[in-house]
């Protein structure tokens, strides 16, 4: 098993709608969710960009940024971006607004594409495929500018499609007994759970 080559992605080209704010630069204890996210990829990934369709917005976040190439076209806009201007074989994408990838979940992953990507690894939880946290190899990018072209925006279709490696369900649960690396802060109310978790987990108090 090789030690592969990862460059990290946060996608943050949503609008928000639901939560209200902006989800990059929104406050979570000491810093933006942002933030959160590139801290918990950075022992895997050789570089973090953040994908913005807003970049004079983020600009004080102190990461690189890029726009996406398809504007508002979800998710897997914003994964076609990344396999675009990945410097590596392969990338890391997490979401903007899931601030808390376990890193023994990532640990996990890169170890599995340590023995090779064809496509994508991937978790299985009880809620079926979660896309992200999850590492993505560059032979995706033809595929999926295609389903793009297409008209495709439904992401677990096109990861269906592609027949990723996926981590099974109950190791999944094992490494992340709480599946907080799939919380998403959509809603006001999750953005309050999240706050109660910080406030009330001393891991995360003292990397804030």
């Amino acid at each position: 098993m090789s030690t592969p080559r990862i460059t990290g992605f946060i996608l943050a080209g949503g609008l928000s709608r639901r939560l209200g704010q902006d989800k990059p630069s929104l406050r979570l204890g000491c810093r933006s969710l942002a933030l959160w996210v590139a801290s918990a990829l950075a022992p895997w990934v050789e570089t973090c960009w953040l994908i913005t369709n807003q970049p004079q917005v983020h600009l004080s976040l102190g990461l690189p940024l890029l726009t996406d190439l398809r504007p508002w076209q979800g998710p897997l806009g914003g994964l076609e971006t990344a396999l675009f201007y990945a410097p590596t074989p392969l990338v890391l994408a997490a979401a903007a607004d899931a601030p808390f990838p376990a890193p023994s979940l990532l640990a996990a992953l890169v170890a599995q594409a340590g023995q090779g990507v064809k496509t994508a690894v991937l978790c299985h939880t009880s809620r079926g495929m979660q896309p992200f946290p999850g590492i993505y190899s560059l032979r995706l990018l033809s595929r999926l500018t295609a389903f793009l072209n297409e008209g495709g925006r439904h992401v677990i279709r096109f990861l269906e499609q592609s027949r990723p490696l996926a981590l099974p369900a109950e190791e999944v649960m094992r490494l992340d007994p709480q599946s907080l690396s799939f919380m998403n802060l959509n809603t006001p109310e999750d953005l309050q759970a999240a706050v109660r978790l910080v406030q009330e987990n001393p891991q995360f108090s003292l990397s804030s």
